[in-house]
């Protein structure tokens, strides 16, 4: 027996972008209840007319209504397919062209503030092409994450696999939060880093999903608060966990936390940047590492993050 969680539905409506009776889940109910509803009235038909005829014509509109509703749930589902698939091949396209500019423009910028002492350019003029360096950076983060969606959304993500250690990525991304973290006393812990075998993975795609839940934490955690990472080594696999004390996620809105473009109501209040990209990315990466990602957050308190990845296989103990 199928049980169709109803929650379930509407995520796939969410991702597929369409509405929630046009997902492919609730267009089988319905193709279902109709199926059974017509066998059963074909039954007590051929029950009430003892007659060969009647039960014939009784299962051939069975067979038309069964066939005419299966065409329509198909044509459905090939329609979202398609509109889904060129909607990530428009992404993926406009994200190709749009990185070769913000590339030059931040060449540029980088090349214009080694060049000139803030003695040869006015205080006034360099902050100008520091701003302009900094959005440019910020554009090609979001650019990067675009192209990153539509390569999961078309099943493309490339995922190498191979010995890291998962604390020299930690510390690296907690080293280049530093001077943010500091500016707003926000504590960051990261202690209980000792006998952690390396893990199976990519390097790349862990730090960006370290980096991302780091940068989370300290983006929804007010001034002065604090940070804690902790690893641990349980079974075959690591498990990375991330505290802070920040806003925390209403339990209303728990669910949709790993959907794309979501952004919590509480979280939109404090911190207006951001485009909802970052946890949809790492859950993709996570699980296609072999792992698990999962919170646990309570609005006002704070939030913790953790995922999974699997210990190297030669590095087992």
């Amino acid at each position: 027996m199928w049980i169709i969680n109803d929650l379930d539905l509407k995520k796939q409506a969410r991702e597929l972008g369409v509405k929630f009776w046009q997902t492919p889940g609730f267009l089988f109910i319905i193709l279902g209840v109709v199926t059974i509803t017509i066998m059963t009235a074909t039954y007590y038909i051929s029950q009430v007319y003892d007659s060969p005829e009647v039960l014939v014509l009784a299962e051939s509109f069975v067979v038309v209504i069964v066939l005419t509703i299966g065409n329509f749930v198909i044509s459905s589902i090939e329609q979202m397919v398609r509109l889904n698939r060129m909607k990530s091949e428009f992404v993926s396209v406009v994200s190709h062209q749009l990185r070769t500019p913000l590339s030059a423009i931040r060449w540029e910028t980088e090349l214009l503030l080694s060049k000139f002492r803030k003695e040869v350019v006015g205080s006034k003029q360099r902050q100008s092409i520091e701003n302009i360096n900094t959005l440019s950076e910020k554009m090609t983060r979001l650019v990067n994450d675009l192209l990153d969606v539509a390569r999961i959304d078309q099943g493309r993500l490339i995922i190498k696999k191979m010995p890291v250690n998962i604390v020299t990525i930690i510390e690296e991304a907690v080293s280049g939060f530093a001077a943010i973290t500091k500016s707003r006393s926000i504590e960051v812990l990261f202690n209980d880093k000792k006998n952690i075998p390396l893990v199976f993975g990519d390097p790349e795609k862990l730090r960006m999903v370290v980096e991302n839940l780091l940068n989370n934490s300290i983006k929804y955690t007010t001034n002065h608060g604090k940070i804690e990472i902790k690893l641990l080594k349980k079974g075959d696999f690591v498990i990375f966990s991330i505290k802070d004390t920040g806003v925390g996620i209403p339990v209303e809105q728990h669910e949709r936390v790993f959907d794309k473009f979501f952004r919590s109501d509480n979280v939109v209040k404090y911190q207006t940047e951001g485009t909802g990209l970052g946890l949809y990315i790492a859950k993709n990466i996570i699980e296609q590492l072999n792992g698990k990602i999962w919170f646990d957050s309570v609005e006002g308190l704070g939030s913790i993050f953790s995922f999974s990845i699997p210990l190297n296989r030669k590095s087992k103990k």
